[in-house]
């Protein structure tokens, strides 16, 4: 963090500082002027994010590293994406790399002291948004797709329809991503210590993030459930018919593997979950009228065909 020599233990000089309290409740952020503790949390989260960047890319390594190890083995070599589950898993490896990179941009922020809009912003605010919706709706596709096929022999081979998914959670995120920043200039800004959605578009953060996360974090529970009773052998289906008290295998243990996956998604994303649900004010426009919190959001484009023709501050 830059040396300190401002108001109130920051950086800022006093019309810097005084934008800051403005904007601090306003649904218009601009500006956040960081003390020197938020600058050094933001510095750890900067590094989290980076340890988090450096391990899925040394995963790419090691599978990169195999692939090339097997690619002259007699039986035709090794096919990296063999099954819908190492689709899913890819995908939701490459999300973690555009939400860790999201991650490390703070480090901005934490060096200079202040977090202000600008293309930089909406850089970071692309990239965590991309990253967040996208590993959520990854995990609930891997979290269906293991219960369906850990239960019922449906969908194991399903390779195409695994793409098919893939590429409709791309087109959504992009559609998101892009409606919102093509049809608003100040669709990202500070909340308050890193770049996301900005509080003038609640319905779309709350739509676009909470909502998505909300519901990974749900399947994730719900769905394992049965599933760890499954691997465990105290469940069993035949013909759709619950079967209780069988036999564990080695193969169904093995599954178990996988409830690791949504163990880890949920210890780390439910806390931040639930803080952002008791930031009520973050999620509701308070005091105005709805039209105006969301003036020209792609929600409104799809749900009210005047809305994009109406001014920006209606």
């Amino acid at each position: 963090m830059s040396g300190l020599g401002g108001v109130n233990g920051t950086v800022c000089n006093a019309q810097q500082y005084q934008q800051s309290l403005s904007s601090a409740t306003s649904l218009n952020p601009t500006i956040t002027c960081l003390t020197q503790g938020q600058a050094i949390g933001l510095t750890l989260i900067s590094e989290t994010a980076f340890l988090s960047l450096l391990c899925v890319m040394v995963l790419f390594i090691l599978i990169g590293r195999n692939k090339l190890r097997y690619r002259k083995a007699p039986n035709g070599g090794w096919r990296l994406l063999q099954t819908p589950a190492d689709i899913y898993l890819l995908t939701l490896f490459i999300f973690d790399i555009i939400l860790a990179l999201g991650g490390t941009l703070n480090v901005r922020w934490a060096h200079n002291g202040i977090v202000t809009t600008g293309s930089y912003c909406v850089a970071q605010g692309i990239l965590e948004q991309s990253g967040e919706v996208g590993v959520a709706l990854t995990t609930l596709l891997l979290a269906a797709h293991t219960f369906v096929t850990a239960l019922w022999p449906v969908g194991i081979e399903a390779r195409r329809l695994a793409f098919g998914l893939v590429g409709l959670i791309c087109v959504f995120i992009i559609l998101c991503v892009g409606l919102g920043n093509g049809l608003n200039k100040k669709y990202e800004a500070p909340t308050p210590y890193w770049c996301s959605i900005s509080r003038l578009f609640n319905a779309e953060r709350l739509a676009e993030v909470s909502v998505w996360i909300g519901i990974a974090l749900f399947a994730s529970i719900v769905l394992y459930i049965p599933v760890y009773f499954w691997a465990t052998g105290r469940l069993s289906v035949n013909n759709w018919n619950l079967n209780p008290s069988q036999p564990g295998t080695p193969d169904r243990r093995a599954t178990l593997r996988l409830l690791l996956l949504p163990l880890a998604y949920s210890l780390i994303v439910l806390p931040l979950w639930v803080a952002r649900r008791l930031q009520g004010p973050a999620f509701r426009c308070l005091n105005i009228q709805p039209l105006r919190c969301h003036q020209r959001s792609p929600l409104l484009v799809f749900t009210d065909p005047t809305a994009s023709l109406r001014p920006s501050g209606f």
